[in-house]
């Protein structure tokens, strides 16, 4: 037996500040699989990939992530198991998870467009499930905190009466226990055969389910090729053949007129987070910030009555 399972089983951890040493892993000998941001993925085996942050100050979010991944496979949701955490060298940590033997989403619908209200259908069925759990967990923070301090983050780029336009909406949104994952958009459900399993649980909190239509609401009318693939997995054609099988199956509607309504419904809902995100200081919203309140002053807060009634008509759809 290990000694730090030997401390552990005895008590001793919880007495003392003990760390258990980090397996070390050497990327020299993995394959890159993907990079990003301030992070890579590595295939270690054919069973293991390892999810390595490159900025040690945002390693406690790395390990959040791990957490909640592990805390929403226990309560139901069909997520990669995540193991255990470990020295990538040169001061980086990484997260390793169990290997994904799918497709996307979106590279399914890509591949095959004729198969699009399946893949909706499963889409549909994966949101349901981890949107019909509630929890008290307090891994799981509650989605109306990032907002409200959203609107204090946006206040150096906002008049005080736009501000005010914002806790207005953040008033409207309704507190809820159930579980969302806080970044619900076609990359970020992997498809196999009959099972769907839900991947990135950075953002998994607890609000009700309009919070994942608005966060699958801001990639839903991206107007660039480009954009689209690399954000969605899919071409424009084929994200706007998702748009319309979404709205159609998950609402319930038929009808070409009422399709239309509850699109023009969602492209109110997908100015939501890029509004509310201005404050953030990650490289892309910094470079975005021009944009954003440029689409904030002609077409958000003009139109903020009609978005507010859009959430809470769509809350009791959702």
């Amino acid at each position: 037996m290990k000694v730090y399972d030997i401390f552990e089983m005895t008590g001793f951890s919880k007495i003392i500040n003990i760390e258990k040493k980090l397996r070390k892993i050497d990327l020299s000998k993995c394959t890159l699989l993907g990079a990003g941001g301030t992070g890579a993925v590595y295939r270690i085996t054919p069973e293991e990939i390892v999810k390595v942050n490159f900025n040690p100050a945002t390693d406690s979010e790395m390990i959040e992530e791990k957490m909640k991944a592990q805390a929403a496979f226990v309560l139901g949701v069909p997520t990669a198991i995540s193991f255990d955490t470990v020295d990538c060298g040169d001061g980086h940590k990484g997260v390793v998870y169990e290997t994904i033997k799918s497709s996307t989403l979106g590279e399914m619908i890509e591949a095959d467009p004729n198969h699009c209200e399946a893949m909706v259908k499963s889409y549909i069925k994966a949101l349901r499930t981890i949107n019909s759990i509630h929890t008290d967990n307090p891994l799981f923070p509650n989605a109306i905190d990032f907002y409200v301090d959203s609107v204090e983050k946006a206040k150096p780029f906002y008049t005080e009466e736009e501000i005010a336009m914002l806790k207005r909406l953040v008033d409207a949104m309704p507190h809820g226990d159930c579980l969302v994952h806080g970044d619900a958009h076609p990359k970020n459900l992997m498809i196999h055969g009959d099972e769907s399993m839900w991947i990135d649980m950075a953002m998994v909190c607890v609000v009700r389910p309009i919070y994942d239509i608005i966060s699958l609401a801001c990639m839903l009318f991206i107007s660039r090729e480009d954009f689209a693939k690399k954000l969605t997995g899919m071409s424009l054609s084929n994200l706007q053949r998702f748009t319309e099988t979404f709205i159609r199956l998950y609402f319930g509607v038929e009808d070409e007129a009422e399709i239309l309504r509850y699109k023009k419904m969602m492209a109110q809902l997908y100015m939501i987070r890029g509004v509310f995100s201005i404050g953030f200081n990650s490289p892309s919203t910094i470079k975005s910030r021009p944009m954003i309140l440029q689409m904030a002053r002609e077409r958000f807060f003009p139109n903020i009555e009609s978005i507010i009634n859009t959430i809470k008509y769509l809350v009791e759809k959702s």
